[in-house]
């Protein structure tokens, strides 16, 4: 055995001579006993160590990011419109441009070419016939469609301002809120006979066509608006000639535009249709509807009641709380009844309305509440308020709604039109707000009609953002592949709502052959709108035609 010393004589350790070791061998590990060796074995593990960070953190950067854990991604839904249309006319025209142009589907148009000529009902009965046609719809509709959602608005007076994808985002968030608020006033009642709102219709500020004594007026919940956003005099008659209601907070249901599950949609039509057999003489559905809202309403104060123990309800007794002179006995005892009658013996349908006018804005009775602005400057807002008379103006916008930002912007095409203002944000367009809320509708609802106001129909056209390259837009929506038209959902679930009509150019008529891509009861756009292109355009083009090859 051999002794390997340091330079300074001093022994490290023995090394003992495999056989068949060289010297040379021997003396590179003599050689390395000094402490060179070791120097070189440090350097390279600094090396290979910072060559391993340095991989870890490529990967570590170039790592796919999974979706964040409350947007899980629910099995795909469809979504569905249905328009009530007898006839072509200009302003049907509208609804379907402004729907195609913003990527809502394609619509189905109920009672198409049908007339209505019954003097004894209101506009003929086309107005029951909306109920007829929409439940004849949702009644095909198989329950594996239950979650699908389905948008009702009128025919002749809409006008779609945003995308599918806010609409659809305010319908859950408005529903949410609701279903806060009904757990608060009905307590274990709410679980136990499931009252949510699945439904959300448009509303107003006067109730109509009722009286204040009846269910539709005095029973619906308060408006969730501030109860002092038109200053002091809010909900009061400040003698207005015009509109009495100018003052009113909204609160009163309206029909013209209406959005919920196809489940609890096809509920409530099935008992629009049997009420409107019943009151075929009062002859609207906006009657029937609101009807039913009304009763909605005493029932759930009928299970708030039932879910109560004997000390709760002495309590709310010598409180003063009861709730009899807002819910009279005897319409209390009718709803009861109503509800036996049925075969689910509840009259609960999942009916809310739309208090901030976020969805659909009714310009009736408020028809001097709304002003067109862009959001690019905070100061035209304000100026806004000002030129309605709201002086000092009661608030101010930082900028336009995130909902609405965060959409896809305005122009934006899946082709690359060269004329198109491609990238112009939502805030640099103008759009129709409430003066008073700040809040910018996804629908226009014009069925405001004092002092010939339904001129605004045709004088307010060219305000729409999209109108100088309407024809444009249509020809690239027509090309467009089909994707879903938004991606949202409630309670930390996000869902694809793909259009179910996936044909574009026109409108499906009915339910016949519906998906199956027969044509026959297809319904071209240019066969409604042909005698219509220089109103719908004003670009002196001429009509536009459906491409051959789409």
């Amino acid at each position: 055995m051999g002794v390997i010393s340091n330079s300074n004589g001093i022994a490290n350790t023995s090394v003992k001579r495999a056989p068949g070791t060289s010297k040379q061998h021997l003396s590179i590990v003599a050689h390395d006993s000094t402490g060179l060796g070791s120097l070189w074995t440090s350097q390279r593990r600094i090396l290979l160590t910072f060559a391993a960070s340095l991989m870890f953190l490529i990967c570590y950067i170039l790592r796919p990011i999974p979706p964040p854990p409350q947007a899980a991604l629910a099995q795909p839904k469809n979504f569905h419109i249905l328009i009530p249309a007898s006839k072509e006319d200009e302003n049907l025209c509208k609804v379907l441009l402004s729907a195609a142009i913003l990527g809502y589907p394609s619509p189905v148009l109920i009672n198409w070419n049908k007339t209505f000529d019954d003097p004894g009902l209101v506009e003929g009965g086309s107005h029951l016939a909306k109920i007829s046609g929409a439940h004849q719809y949702l009644s095909w509709l198989d329950e594996s469609h239950n979650e699908d959602l389905v948008l009702v608005v009128d025919a002749y007076d809409i006008w779609m301002q945003l995308r599918p994808q806010t609409l659809l985002n305010r319908y859950f968030a408005i529903n949410s809120r609701a279903n806060s608020r009904i757990r608060t006033e009905l307590g274990a009642a709410a679980d136990k006979h499931d009252i949510r709102q699945e439904i959300v219709f448009g509303c107003q500020k006067r109730c109509w066509p009722w009286t204040l004594n009846d269910p539709p007026c005095y029973a619906v919940p308060e408006s969730t608006l501030p109860r002092d956003i038109y200053g002091p005099q809010t909900d009061t008659d400040v003698g207005n000639e015009q509109n009495p209601f100018i003052k009113n907070r909204q609160r009163f249901l309206n029909s013209g535009v209406g959005i919920g599950t196809v489940r609890a949609m096809r509920k409530l039509f099935e008992q629009a249709l049997a009420q409107a057999e019943e009151e075929r003489n009062f002859g609207s559905d906006q009657y029937v509807l609101s009807h039913i809202f009304g009763d909605q309403e005493l029932w759930r104060e009928i299970v708030r009641r039932d879910s109560l123990s004997v000390g709760q309800r002495l309590k709310s007794r010598w409180s003063g709380t009861a709730s009899s002179e807002r819910f009279p006995e005897a319409h209390i005892n009718e709803v009861r009844m109503k509800a036996e009658s049925r075969y689910d013996k509840n009259f609960e349908f999942g009916i809310g309305v739309d208090y901030g006018s976020e969805i659909g804005l009714n310009t009736v009775f408020a028809e001097d509440d709304t002003a067109w602005f862009s959001f690019d400057k905070e100061d035209n807002f304000i100026n806004a308020q000002l030129e309605h008379g709201i002086s000092p103006p009661n608030g101010h916008l930082s900028g336009i709604s995130a909902d609405i930002s965060e959409t896809l912007p305005p122009f934006w095409t899946y082709s690359n039109e060269r004329d198109l203002p491609r990238w112009r944000s939502w805030s640099n367009v103008s759009l129709l707000t409430d003066v008073w809320t700040g809040i910018t509708p996804a629908v226009i609802h014009h069925n405001a009609h004092r002092d010939g106001l339904k001129s605004r129909r045709r004088d307010w056209w060219p305000n729409m953002f999209f109108h100088e390259h309407a024809r444009t837009l249509l020809d690239a929506h027509i090309y467009a592949p089909v994707v879903p038209v938004a991606s949202s959902g409630h309670e930390n679930h996000t869902t694809e709502y793909w259009p179910y009509e996936t044909w574009k150019g026109g409108s499906r008529n009915g339910i016949s052959e519906l998906g199956t891509g027969e044509d026959d009861n297809w319904v071209r756009f240019e066969n409604i709108c042909r005698a219509h292109h220089e109103e719908i355009f004003r670009d002196g083009k001429g009509a536009w035609e459906l491409p051959d090859n789409h």
